[in-house]
């Protein structure tokens, strides 16, 4: 089967929803959409199954076209499914139609309901056509395209929840509104930054390279670095693939909210908790994460850009983690996780562990899209309240989400056998053996993960009921299947990793050999034990932190108070630094503006009066016309005949 299929299938559910949307009534439209979703996994699961790979191009662009070295250049679009986008599409296409199915249910009575699923297929499909192209250019039509469907979902609710009833109602719904539109602008806004990078580094490859189609850079690649090149300037060419790999960098940051372009991530909460999910899980934020991974055989030469990507993952997952520590959003506690969480991953792909960092991928995918959905029937059960200090003791009302949202805690604190245990544990034994500076944060990052996903925890499940509902619900069934899919694979899938444990390979290692470089980190068996004790101490530790400070369901503030609460105050530092003056420069030009307008506007009224003297003679009356030619024709001959009285005196 063609492999543009894959993306193809939920672009077309798009359309149709958008072109006909009268043609699905009720939720027709969301199950079409989520059908669209499982055909594409379905597809994808039976190349995987296969087992070999799959190219295909789809048409030569530009040809005829020649690269800066004179040499033929190749522009083809195309299609690759190998092991790295094959698990990648099996990841957005299954983990995207359980969200599908899940927003049947939790947007089942939104007003455009029909329109949301099909933003959903849009993004589904460019997150495809992201991880399956073959080269730079079409990866980033889907980078762009994810952009902008994910500019659609956060602002999807531009205009609020609900219908204003009252006037007090009006105005909250008009200021959730406006704050909803800011973050989707800010996301886009954002993300712009990272894309210009990411141009950047296409435009230095192809004209170092003459090529952008990925399969022939990495051939080109590896001939200019064999040891039998005859390359005129390989410093030169190694300072091109620095700088590539540092402006691709730029382009990750941007996608997957790391430091200094995290701020909008957060703020991507804004969206209905379906969007939370999608973005968050398995799809847009780690498209930076791909990227790097897909390009190992750059970054491979690299070290200087892979030193950055490790130290940018390091300190943004220890961000994130602080920022998280004292948020009272139930989403946006999740929100700074994924920062955290994403952190680790760029930290073991700078590291060159990119099967760890692919595999925490993997495991991160299940446990955090199943948070999400879990605290989105939270929300649903109390009519939309998210603030964790109005909640408490749902595990009364809500067992079995109180049950799959603790599987969901478990997988991210880093407890065995839950799935975040085995995925960590690979990135902190890299981290070890070529940085312990890292290799400390990293472990730091785990405590502090630990303790506010117990917070999360025991504020929200544990203690005495705060809210305001009456009796919260638990789940319907079509939201429980998707909680019960997400919660068994955050428990199981880190078993994938079971060999390595007991010092036998890394599966992830073994699974993508063929498609990434496998860096092997020899540690002692008895250091190894160690690092993986101190790791579960970090994770036990974390939890039991959390109840003594929250066990209760305690309202308290944790390690650094307001400070975590503002995320360290980098959203105040932008306003300070770039909102600030760029509001004051518009306030001046705007000044500048109204007085030049003003002075325009003086000189026009100045302009009138003579016109309106001469719009007297205007009166359409043809007596009146008759008289001024009369009068015109006096003074003409009155004025020759004093000229010539005037000239024959003279004489």
């Amino acid at each position: 089967m063609p492999l543009y299929l894959l993306p193809l299938l939920p672009l077309l559910g798009f359309a149709l929803l958008m072109l006909f949307p009268k043609a699905f009534p009720g939720k027709s439209g969301g199950w079409l959409a989520s059908a669209a979703v499982l055909a594409s996994f379905v597809l994808a699961l039976l190349h995987v199954l296969n087992g070999s790979s799959a190219h295909e191009t789809l048409w030569e662009w530009l040809p005829g076209m020649s690269s800066a070295a004179g040499r033929p250049a190749n522009l083809s679009v195309g299609f690759t499914l190998d092991r790295l986008s094959g698990l990648m599409a099996l990841l957005i296409t299954g983990i995207g139609f359980l969200i599908h199915l899940y927003s049947i249910s939790y947007m089942g009575h939104d007003p455009k309901f029909t329109r949301f699923f099909a933003f959903l297929n849009f993004f589904v499909s460019m997150m495809l056509i992201l991880v399956l192209a073959d080269s730079y250019p079409l990866m980033f039509v889907g980078w762009e395209g994810v952009g902008m469907a994910s500019f659609l979902l956060i602002g999807f609710w531009f205009a609020g929840r609900g219908e204003a009833r009252d006037a007090a109602t009006f105005a909250a719904t008009d200021a959730e509104g406006t704050s909803n539109s800011n973050a989707a602008r800010k996301a886009f806004i954002m993300n712009r930054i990272g894309d210009l990078g990411f141009m950047l580094g296409m435009f230095l490859l192809f004209r170092t390279f003459g090529t952008l189609s990925i399969p022939e850079m990495k051939t080109a690649v590896a001939q200019a670095f064999s040891p039998a090149a005859n390359v005129a300037d390989p410093a030169g060419l190694r300072a091109a693939v620095e700088l590539a790999c540092l402006f691709l960098l730029v382009g990750a940051v941007g996608k997957s909210g790391q430091l200094p372009l995290t701020t909008w991530l957060p703020d991507a909460m804004a969206g209905p908790t379906p969007v939370s999910a999608l973005i968050h899980a398995a799809t847009m934020v780690t498209a930076g994460v791909y990227l790097i991974a897909r390009s190992s055989f750059l970054f491979d030469l690299a070290p200087g850009a892979s030193t950055w990507v490790a130290w940018v993952g390091g300190l943004t997952a220890l961000y994130g983690a602080l920022s998280a520590l004292n948020q009272t959003d139930i989403k946006k506690i999740l929100a700074y996780s994924t920062v955290s969480q994403l952190g680790y991953m760029f930290l073991a792909v700078g590291l060159h562990s990119y099967a760890a960092a692919v595999f925490h991928l993997l495991t991160h995918a299940f446990f955090k899209a199943l948070l999400f959905l879990s605290a989105g029937a939270v929300i649903h059960a109390l009519h939309e309240e998210q603030d964790v200090r109005r909640m408490g003791g749902l595990h009364r009302f809500m067992p079995f989400t109180h049950l799959a949202a603790l599987m969901g805690v478990l997988a991210i604190a880093g407890i065995p056998i839950w799935s975040g245990f085995f995925s960590k544990d690979a990135i902190l034994a890299a981290a070890f053996t070529q940085n312990p500076w890292l290799y400390v944060i990293g472990l730091g990052v785990a405590l502090l993960t630990a303790f506010y996903m117990g917070r999360w925890y025991f504020l929200v499940w544990r203690g005495a009921y705060r809210g305001n509902v009456a009796h919260p619900h638990d789940a319907d069934a079509l939201m429980k299947f998707p909680l019960g899919v997400l919660a068994a694979g955050a428990t199981l899938i880190g078993l994938l990793n079971i060999p390595a444990f007991l010092g036998g390979n890394h599966a992830f290692d073994t699974y993508l050999g063929r498609v990434l470089p496998v860096h092997a980190h020899h540690i002692p068996v008895s250091t190894e034990w160690l690092l993986t004790v101190l790791a579960v101490l970090a994770g036990v530790g974390g939890l039991v932190w959390a109840y003594l400070e929250h066990g209760r369901g305690t309202l308290a503030h944790g390690p650094l108070g307001q400070a975590s609460e503002r995320a360290l105050y980098l959203d105040d530092l932008y306003g300070g630094l770039v909102a600030a003056p760029g509001r004051a420069i518009a306030q001046g030009l705007d000044v500048v503006d109204r007085g030049v307008d003003g002075t325009l506007s003086g000189i026009g009224e100045a302009a009138t009066a003579p016109g309106q003297v001469f719009s007297w003679w205007q009166s359409g009356f043809v007596r009146a016309y008759a008289l001024s030619m009369l009068l015109g024709t006096a003074l003409i001959v009155g004025y020759w005949a004093i000229k010539t009285i005037s000239l024959g005196g003279g004489e």
